[in-house]
Formats: structure tokens, C-alpha cells, sequence
């Protein structure tokens, strides 16, 4: 399945914060915006608070959580108008909070689900101002649709169409939003929405420019704006992918030169249109993919490649052809004679150039051995294009010097002029070691020969005839040969630039008077001119921006006049270049003595214009003038590194001095100047060999001066060498320059391989296990430990830093590891019983002794206790405990402890038969089984023995200890009784002395466990009966005795007897409780009173509230209040009456109802 990504680039939020937010008033209805006020609904008196008897349900649907926040103001009748809150789409969804009622706003309500619901009821009577709350929601932010290419477009197709995973809008589609990436840059043209319905759209039409032409993956990405439901507008980058997969296959052949000299590379690559993956087939011996593949054919040569696409089958071919240009000079089989005539080189292709020592003409190769001279001379034959092949052609020295001229009959003389030295002449009047006579007027051919080579020379014997005293000329006439003969003397004197020819230069002899004199072997002749002086300098070069100058030097004889184009000043000779204009201008001086001398001035920029000069190290100098570097004018000054003069004083550059590097030439003339470039390359590299790693990043071979090319295979012409795309392998890489430098590096790339450790964890703790050091590559040096096997558990605790190197030179590489051997766990175990009794316990303790630090330790016990390192066990029987303490690092430690459990035992006892409470008893105890055994009773003293003698009913503690072991049973002993009998009885009221009026007096039983007895009352006897209490009345006042008699059921008795007052009565009597529970006594509370005229009787609760009220003492209280019974409690009572003797009593205090 196709995977597409989807790209989320920019969230933006459109929302307009200014507008107004729209109201709503409280109604049965239901909203879909994000943010709104609510209102109540305004419908009471004035319109401006709500109604009665609403009952409104408002919901609010916004999709994402709602807050609702009220304005401070809100009033509604309390406990009778209500609004409540509901998270969801009716009132039957969660409430939210309490009903809100009264003048206290409801806090921020948040309802999480989307949805919120408000309902608000109100009564039929109040209304009040109401409420007024916003609420907000931010949307979730829409979900993009999923973009595809439901169909991969065909080649030579420029459309793609899309698909959307739901519809969107059709104006959101323009060709802006839309980029697609991919093989041959393709832009897009059109985007054009299909099938749209109610303005949207779920398919489009994509174009593109240019068409499709190879089988590769395009990238669509389309930028989408889209609403959120709060109407904010959120931007989206969705994509697609494509592939290409119908174009016919094709393949083209790249060079990075498909012309190479012999002995040099050149660069090929397939560069295949399409983007799948391919198998390439080349010929000639290249393996390999695409390449570039460096080829050194030493003929032309074609590279023929075949192309399958992997996955469609397609197969494409493709060629190149590689020119190779070999020159091939034919030179002279041996030596040549410098006396030789020139002749004609010949060379292979025809059309290149000659250069060199002695060549005359650079198209015809004719070479000249006696202006070449002796030595060995390299001919240098270059095709255009660059290739060139040289041959060295040696001259054997052969000259016999120039023409010779002697008077008749002087004396022999010695022809020594000829080279080399030791040759042999002959000829008339010659001996063969070069001694000449001149005995007779002739012209006369001599020979020189030496080894193999010959050459002639004449010797003139006659007197001198010659006009020895000659016309006086001006300084400035032009140099002329002075008529002598015979020929061969030589010239001297001033102004004689050639002695052989007698050429005078009147300009170099200076005004005035000179003597010439022209020598030949045995006579000679002297000769006079008069010059006269006119000078003023040689031609010269202006600049235009020079400005107006005087003509330098000054003017030879004074006093003349300049005359010619830019002349402003003739009398002073100023000149104006810019006046004169650019060219050649033409001055001319005519002095007062008749003669006139004249020079050109070349008005123009200085300007060099040749930009680079290359030369190799070690290069003569080379003399800079128009020739080798185009600069105009020609008598400026040179400048800069390397510069000097030769020994003719012609400005050089010499690379000698310089050295290697580019030097910038500056050549200055007349205020102006230019400059050139000169690059001096080594002419041979430092480096020869080089081995570098397959891995190694590109870098530069060697640093070299601009201008030198490099090729060979993974180098770039500016002489960058990439291992990695040159592969595993020894390559040439050569060198080249300009100027005919060229050399070599043999290159070799190594297979980079990473040393690494493997099998080794960071950290052990004394672990008995043999770990096997893994190491890559094998053959490497491993530091750090002294085997590849090592079990923690031998080693000493501590830090170990491994190293493992692998590899030479460049390719060394190495790996560390460093890992920890902390100590192992070690464990004890404890208890703090070893031996226990029958239900005793032990606490066992793990407690670690030693350990990795820092690492949290574990416990696994046995019988499944839990896992802690403290255990409290009571274990029924012997049993032995297992525990595992681990670490994560350690092995683990197991631990065991043995708590071992007494044998148990069972004592048992005997006790005296029922005697009554208090009276003598006895218990005696038995243990039955092997031993001897301890009875401790825990009495005041303490007794020992299996018995002792307690009063009937008494409580022991004995201790059963066994004499052996040690264990011990605690037990509550009670020596056997009946019941504890007790006669105990109170009187109502109970005073000291009780009133006339309470004379009545009942007896309460209070007595325990009685089953039997009898009451005396005053000396009547009355039967007791369990739970009646009888009552007696003396009937005035006095003392009388109550005894009461009672047994339980074992026969046991008590007694108890009380002696009754009765006071003198009162006018008002009022008892201190009653009990109106219906049993006929005491059920009615009165007032008595026998001479009571007047009464106003009143009882108060504890909070002071009447609870009964009388005015008559027949009206009593029988506990009932408002219908009910009134609870026990203490009530106050007032009461104001009056006598029939005329007292007023006044009284108050307290009464106690008992139910």
C-alpha cells in the first residue's frame, strides 16, 4: 500500500477580534457558534428582567470545550428561581455543580464534552434583574484530508491527478499552493479543480512543465487553508507521491573530456534518465555502476555501456568516444654541424606548431643549427589543443668565424675566431693550424674542419681605399656604413655600433669632431667627421589623464623650436597629451644650427594585455615586452617579485627568484599603469606516493599555484581527491600546468575498517561468567586486559579501559570500552530466635555486607513471604527459611536459617466443687507427657506449686513453665462460686429526712444475682418479687426501718437495711422526679399543697421553652408536650401560689423526668 505523509507546516487563527459578539437571550433553543452572550430571557415588566413561570432550556453546541463565565451582577429569588448547568446536549446530561439561586454568581462553567445546557426555571410570583454570561471555545483545529495520485501519470504526460479524502473548496486550488519536487525540476503550470459541486471538490487537475520523461518519484505538496468550526482559518501542507514508471529507458554518455593527450585520463559517466536502480555492463574493462569511471586510453577509443532498469526490465545502451592525440616528430638520426644548412622538421599529425632553440618558422618547423647553436636543444611539436611531443636535437659546435682582411706582405697572423678549438684548416695560403699569409692581394676561401663538421671563411688581402675625411652631418642623421675597402678590417671609434660593417650612429657619437679608425691585419686607417649636435631624446609614451608636461631630456643645442601635435609651448616645449590625442604624434626640433631631430610620442593607457604569465620552477627569466605580455607603451617600468634585468637591461621576470607561487607584475609608465599575473608551478610535486583510507574526506592533493589541471580517477581538474568516490584501489593521478609542467601521484586507497569491541557490558559485579572480548577487524592490538577471555569473578574489583587498535597509517583506527567490576553481593543472615515454643516467632534479617554501590537490592523468600529483608515468622513446626538476594548485577546470593519449634504441651487443671462467694476454695494443675514443669501463680506474694487454695470466685494468673525448654503457657484462672449475691435497695425521694408531703415512699430495688427473698418494713414482713419496688406511707411524721433479706440460687444470702425519716409537711410540696412510663406510680407530676388558694404552676426545657403550665392542683403534668412524649431530662419549674392563712410563696428549681 501506497504511503503517503501528511505535513502539518502553519497554524494560523483568522478570527476577527473585533466584532461584536452576538446576544442571545434565555429561550428553548439550541446554538452551533464558538462565542456569544447569554442573557436572561427579559421578558418581565420593562423588558429588562425575566418573567415568571419560565422554564427555558438553552444549549450551546460548539464542538470543543465551552467555558461560560457570568458578569458579577446576578439576581434571582431565592430558592424559588433556579439555573442549572448540564455537560451535554440536554438536561438529562451531568449536572454541572449545584442549582445556582439567589444574588452569589455561579463560577467559570466548564463543560468538557462540547456541549453545554442551561435550564432556568422561575416561579409565579417575583422576578428580579437576572443574569448576563459569555462564553467561549476554542476549536479543535480541522483535520486536512489525505491527498493521493490515484493514478501514476504516463510519460511525456505534463498533468497529474489528484484525489482528496473529502471534498474541498474549489477556490482553495490555484496553482500557487501547490510545488512539486523532483528528477529534471518540473514547475507547475495550472491547477485546475474537476467535478465541483456546491463549490467543492474532491478530484483535481495538476500541470506541470516539462513533461515526464523518466521513470522517478515526484513529490506533490499542496498548502490548504481550512476552518475550524469557529470559522479561524488554519493552514496545512498535505503531500503526495508519484512514481514514474512508463518512460523508455535512456542512457547518456558524459566526458569530462572526450579529447586527451596520450598518457593522460579522462572522466566517464552513465547518467542514466531515471531514478529506479540499474545494472550497468561496460566494455573495455570498466566494472562498476554508473561511474565516473577515470579511462587512460593510449588510442582513441570507444566506451560502449548497457543499462537494465531493475524492476521494469527496460534495457538502454549508450557510447562515447575517447580522442587521442599522440604526436609523433621524426628528428635527425645523430648530430648535426651548426655550419649546416636550415631544414625542415617533419611531425605526425600534420598541423601544429614548432618551438624552440634555432626554429625559423613555427608552421614549416624549419630549424636553423648555427642560430640555434651547439648543445642540445629541445623542439617542442604542440597540436592544437595542447598536445605536444618533444625530441632533443644536438648541435655540434662548427664555426669559422667572419670574413678576414690583411694588407699584402705583412706579417702571417693567426685565425683564431673558429669552434671548437683543435680543427684543421686549409686553403691557400693557410697552414692547418690556422696561420695565414698575406704575402699576396687576393680574396682567398679557407676551410676549418673539426670531427665531422666543416666550415669556410674568406680572408681579403689588399692595400686599404677609402675617403677618410667625411661630410659633417647633422646628430640626428641616420646611421650609415663607412665606404672601406677591402672588407673584413674591423671598426673603432665613437659612434661605431657595428665594427665589422663600419656602421657610424652620429646620434651615438654626440656632437662634434671624431676619429674613426678601421684595422686590418698588419695596416690600418684613421678617419674624421665633424657632427653637429642636435638631440632631443628618443620617442616616448604619454598618458592621457599625465596631464600638460615639459619634453624631458632638455634640448640639445638650446634655442630651437618644438613644433608637432600637442606642442602648446614651442620655445619651452610643453606638451599636452590630451590636446595631442590619443595615437602616434610626430615632434620635431629644429635647432639654430641647421638640423632638426625628431621623435614619436604615443599618446594611450598603459595597458598589459596578456593577463597571466605560467611558468614552471626552475624556468629561465623571461623578458617582458610586447612579445610575451602585449604591454603598451613600451618604456614603462616593471614591478614586483621576480623582476629584474638580463644583460642586455631588458626588464625580466624570473621564476628562480620569485619561486613557486602567483605574483602580481605591476607596469607603470607616465602616471598610469596595469598589471598581469605570473604563476610559478612546482615542476615536480613534493609528494610521490600516497595511501589514504576509503573513508578519508576529500582534500587537496597538493597546494599548488591556479591554473594547474588535475586528472585521474575521484579528482576534480582543481586537484581534489575524494577516496570515497575514487573506491578501494591504486590510481595515477596526474598533473599538469600551462607552461609544460606535469607530473604524478600514485595514489593508493586502503578499505577503511572501524576497530570495534563487542561482547562486553559496561558493568559486572564479580559475576562467575567467561565473557568472550568480540574484536573487528581480527589482527588489531588489544590493551587494557591481558587475554580476550576474562571472568569477572577473578578479576580484581575496579576500572578497566579497553583499547583495540586495528589498522596502519591513515586507516588506523580504534575502538575503547571501559567497564566497571564492582564487588559481588555478600550477604548475612540472622534471627532473632533460632530455637522458639509452640506459637513463638523469630525475626530473621537479610543484611548485605558488600555489593555494587549505588544499586537497589532485592528479596525473594520462601513460603511466600514477602519480599523485604526482615521477616517475622511463627512457624507451627521446625522449618527452614530460603532466601534469594539479588541486585540486577551480582549473581544472586542464596541464604537459609532453621528456626527449630519446642515440642507443645498441654497443662490441665482441677477445681473446688461451687462454694458461695468469698468462702475457701482450691485449683490444682496437671501437665501430662514427658519433663518437668513450673506452676507460678501470680498472687501477692507470688506462689509456686501445681495448687493453691483462693477464695471461691477469686480470679489467678498461672504461668506453666517447662523446666526444660523453657516455654511457657500464660492462664486466667477463677476458683468455681455461685453467683455474688447482693441485697441493695434506695428510697424515693431520697433525703435525709423526707417531707410530710412525700411521705409515701417507694423502695427501689437495686440488687444482683438475688433469686429469692423478703422486704421488712416497719416490722411488716412483704414477700420480694425480682423487679417490684414497693412503697410505704408512715402517715406522719417520724422514723421507722426498711430491711431487705435475698439468696440465689445456690442458697447464698445478703441483707440490707436503711432507717426512713419523715419530716413535719409544708405548704407546697413538689417532688424532685417522676416517671410517667404507665405503671400506675408516679406517672403524674402535682402540686400539693393543702391550703392553696391561688396556684401558677410552670415547667421549662433546657433551651427555655414552656413545656407545661397549670393553675389548679388537680392539673398535673403527665410528661406530654404539643401530643408528644417529652424526653428524660432535668426541667426547671416555677411556681407562685397563695394560702388560704393569706402567704405568698414564690419557688423554683429543678425536676427530673425518668422514663
Amino acid at each position: 500500500m501506497k504511503r503517503l505523509s501528511l505535513v502539518l507546516v502553519l497554524t494560523v487563527s483568522s478570527a476577527v477580534n473585533a466584532q461584536l459578539l452576538p446576544e442571545f437571550n434565555m429561550t428553548d433553543t439550541t446554538v452551533t457558534i464558538c462565542k456569544g452572550i447569554l442573557l436572561d430571557s427579559e421578558e418581565g415588566p420593562g423588558s429588562n428582567i425575566y418573567g415568571n413561570n419560565e422554564d427555558f432550556t438553552f444549549t450551546i453546541d460548539a464542538g470543543s470545550t465551552i467555558t461560560l463565565t457570568f458578569e458579577p451582577t446576578f439576581c434571582l429569588e431565592q430558592g424559588l428561581d433556579i439555573l442549572t448547568f448540564h455537560d451535554g446536549p440536554s438536561i438529562a446530561s451531568p449536572q454541572i455543580g449545584p442549582a445556582y439561586t439567589g444574588i452569589v454568581a455561579p463560577p467559570p462553567i466548564v463543560a468538557s464534552s462540547g456541549q453545554l445546557t442551561i435550564h432556568f426555571v422561575s416561579d409565579e410570583n417575583v422576578a428580579y434583574c437576572g443574569f448576563e454570561a459569555q462564553w467561549t471555545s476554542v476549536a479543535l483545529p480541522p483535520v486536512p484530508p489525505v491527498m493521493t495520485v490515484p493514478v501514476a501519470p504516463l510519460c511525456a504526460v505534463n498533468v497529474i491527478n489528484l484525489a482528496f479524502s473529502y471534498p474541498i473548496p474549489c477556490d482553495s486550488i490555484s496553482p500557487g499552493a501547490f510545488a512539486i519536487t523532483g528528477a529534471n525540476s518540473p514547475v507547475v503550470t495550472s491547477a485546475t479543480p474537476t467535478n465541483c459541486v456546491g463549490g467543492e471538490t474532491s478530484t483535481m487537475q495538476l500541470g506541470i512543465d516539462p513533461a515526464f520523461d523518466r521513470n522517478c518519484p515526484y513529490d506533490i505538496a499542496f498548502t490548504i487553508g481550512l476552518r475550524d468550526r469557529c470559522d479561524s482559518l488554519w493552514y496545512f501542507t498535505i503531500t503526495a507521491s508519484t512514481q514514474i514508471t512508463t518512460c523508455p529507458l535512456g542512457v547518456l554518455m558524459e566526458l569530462s573530456e572526450d579529447t586527451i593527450c596520450a598518457g593522460s585520463c579522462t572522466q566517464l559517466f552513465a547518467d542514466v534518465q531515471g531514478c529506479l536502480t540499474y545494472t550497468f555492463v561496460w566494455d573495455n574493462g570498466i566494472t562498476g555502476g554508473a561511474g565516473p569511471h577515470s579511462v587512460c586510453p593510449t588510442t582513441t577509443t570507444t566506451y560502449n555501456v548497457t543499462v537494465a532498469e531493475n524492476g521494469t526490465g527496460q534495457t538502454a545502451t549508450g557510447s562515447a568516444t575517447v580522442v587521442v592525440f599522440d604526436p609523433q616528430v621524426t628528428g635527425p638520426s645523430s648530430a648535426i654541424c651548426q655550419s649546416a644548412a636550415a631544414f625542415d622538421l617533419t611531425a605526425t599529425p600534420p598541423g601544429g606548431s614548432w618551438s624552440g632553440p634555432g626554429i625559423l618558422d613555427t608552421l614549416l618547423g624549419t630549424l636553423d643549427p648555427d642560430t640555434a647553436g651547439p648543445g642540445a636543444h629541445t623542439i617542442l611539436y604542440t597540436l592544437p589543443g595542447g598536445c605536444s611531443e618533444a625530441i632533443v636535437i644536438t648541435v655540434d659546435s662548427m664555426d669559422a668565424g667572419v670574413t678576414e682582411a690583411a694588407c699584402p706582405g705583412t706579417a702571417p697572423f693567426l685565425l683564431d675566431e673558429a669552434t671548437p678549438s683543435g680543427g684543421s684548416w686549409s686553403g691557400p695560403f693557410v697552414q692547418p693550424n690556422g696561420v695565414f699569409d698575406p704575402s699576396t692581394v687576393g680574396s682567398y676561401l679557407l676551410t676549418y674542419a673539426a670531427g665531422a663538421c666543416t666550415d669556410t671563411v674568406t680572408v681579403n688581402v689588399a692595400n686599404i681605399v677609402a675617403q677618410t675625411v667625411l661630410d659633417t652631418v647633422c646628430q640626428s642623421t641616420y646611421p650609415f656604413d663607412i665606404a672601406a675597402s677591402p672588407f673584413g678590417g674591423r671598426w673603432y671609434g665613437p659612434g661605431i655600433v657595428d665594427s665589422i660593417y663600419g656602421t657610424f650612429d652620429p646620434d651615438d657619437a654626440g656632437g662634434g669632431d671624431h676619429v674613426i679608425d678601421y684595422v686590418l691585419h698588419g695596416c690600418d686607417v684613421q678617419f674624421t667627421i665633424h657632427v653637429k649636435p642636435v638631440d632631443i631624446g628618443d620617442g616616448r609614451s604619454a598618458c592621457p589623464s599625465q596631464g600638460v608636461f615639459t619634453l624631458t631630456p632638455a634640448a640639445i643645442p638650446s634655442g630651437g623650436t618644438w613644433f608637432g601635435n600637442g606642442i602648446v609651448d614651442g620655445t619651452a616645449g610643453t606638451y599636452d597629451p590630451v590636446q595631442a590625442g590619443n595615437g602616434w604624434d610626430e615632434i620635431t626640433y629644429a635647432a639654430l644650427n641647421g638640423c632638426v631631430d625628431t621623435i614619436g610620442i604615443l599618446v594611450g593607457w598603459t595597458e598589459v594585455n596578456d593577463d597571466t604569465l605560467f611558468f614552471c620552477a626552475g624556468d629561465g627569466a623571461l623578458v617582458l615586452d610586447e612579445n610575451s605580455t602585449g604591454r603598451t607603451p613600451w618604456d614603462g617600468l616593471w614591478s614586483g617579485s621576480g623582476i629584474g634585468t638580463n644583460s642586455d637591461g631588458d626588464p625580466v621576470f624570473d621564476p628562480v627568484v620569485s619561486g613557486i607561487g602567483a605574483f602580481m607584475l605591476h607596469y607603470d609608465a607616465n602616471t598610469c599603469g596595469d598589471s598581469i599575473l605570473a604563476v610559478v608551478h612546482p615542476a615536480q610535486l613534493t609528494t610521490n606516493t600516497l595511501t589514504l583510507c576509503s573513508q578519508d574526506a576529500p582534500f587537496l592533493l597538493e597546494q599548488v599555484p591556479p591554473g594547474a589541471t588535475w586528472s585521474g580517477a575521484g579528482t576534480s581538474a582543481s586537484g581534489v581527491f575524494d577516496p570515497v568516490q575514487a573506491g578501494v584501489g591504486t590510481y595515477t593521478i596526474h598533473y599538469d600546468t600551462p607552461a609544460g609542467c606535469s607530473d604524478s601521484i600514485v595514489v593508493t586507497v586502503l578499505l577503511f575498517e572501524q576497530a570495534s569491541i563487542s561482547g562486553v557490558d559496561d558493568t559486572y559485579c564479580s559475576n562467575d561468567v567467561d565473557v568472550l572480548i568480540g574484536l573487528y577487524p581480527s589482527g588489531g592490538v588489544l590493551s587494557g586486559i591481558n587475554d580476550t577471555v576474562f571472568n569477572p569473578s577473578t578479576l580484581a574489583d575496579g576500572t578497566y579501559t579497553l583499547i583495540y587498535s586495528s589498522g596502519s597509517g591513515n586507516c588506523m583506527s580504534s575502538d575503547t570500552l571501559v567497564f566497571v567490576d564492582h564487588p559481588g553481593l555478600a550477604t548475612q543472615i540472622s534471627a532473632t530466635n533460632l530455637t522458639v515454643c509452640e506459637d513463638g516467632g523469630s525475626t530473621i534479617t537479610v543484611n548485605v555486607v558488600d555489593g555494587p554501590p549505588g544499586y537497589p537490592v532485592f528479596h525473594q523468600w520462601s513460603d511466600g513471604l514477602f519480599p523485604v529483608a526482615t521477616q517475622s515468622v511463627t512457624p507451627d513446626s521446625t522449618h527452614t527459611y530460603v532466601v534469594s538476594t539479588t541486585d540486577g548485577c551480582s549473581d544472586p546470593v542464596i541464604d537459609s536459617i532453621t528456626i527449630v519449634v519446642h515440642p507443645p504441651f498441654q497443662e490441665s487443671f482441677t477445681f473446688s466443687a461451687l462454694q458461695c462467694y468469698g468462702e475457701p476454695g482450691y485449683i490444682t494443675g496437671t501437665v501430662a507427657g514427658q519433663g518437668t514443669y513450673t506452676f507460678t501463680w501470680d498472687t501477692s506474694p507470688v506462689e509456686s506449686g501445681d495448687s493453691i487454695v483462693l477464695s471461691a470466685g477469686a480470679l489467678v494468673n498461672v504461668e506453666v513453665a517447662n523446666d526444660q525448654t523453657g516455654c511457657a503457657h500464660d492462664t486466667l484462672l477463677q476458683v468455681p462460686s455461685w453467683p455474688a449475691i447482693t441485697a441493695l435497695f434506695s428510697a424515693n425521694p431520697d433525703e435525709p429526712c423526707v417531707p410530710f408531703e412525700q411521705s409515701d415512699v417507694t423502695f427501689i430495688d437495686l440488687s444482683n444475682n438475688a433469686v429469692g427473698g423478703y422486704w421488712v418494713i416497719n416490722g411488716d414482713t412483704v414477700p420480694y418479687a425480682f423487679g417490684t419496688d414497693p412503697n410505704y406511707d408512715l402517715g406522719h411524721a417520724g422514723y421507722y426501718t426498711v430491711q431487705l433479706v435475698v439468696w440465689n440460687e445456690g442458697g447464698c444470702t445478703d441483707s440490707m437495711q436503711l432507717d426512713v425519716c419523715i419530716s413535719d409537711s409544708e405548704a407546697i410540696f413538689l417532688p424532685d422526679a417522676f416517671s410517667p412510663n404507665g405503671d400506675g406510680s408516679n406517672d403524674v407530676l402535682y402540686v400539693r399543697g393543702p391550703s392553696l388558694v391561688e396556684m401558677e404552676f410552670a415547667l421549662y426545657d433546657r433551651w427555655g421553652t414552656q413545656v407545661f403550665r397549670s393553675t389548679q392542683v388537680d392539673h398535673g403534668w403527665d410528661g406530654i408536650t404539643d401530643g408528644r412524649p417529652s424526653p428524660s431530662a432535668v426541667y426547671l419549674y416555677t411556681i407562685k401560689a397563695r394560702t388560704a392563712e393569706g402567704d405568698d410563696i414564690e419557688r423554683t428549681g429543678n425536676i427530673t423526668l425518668v422514663r
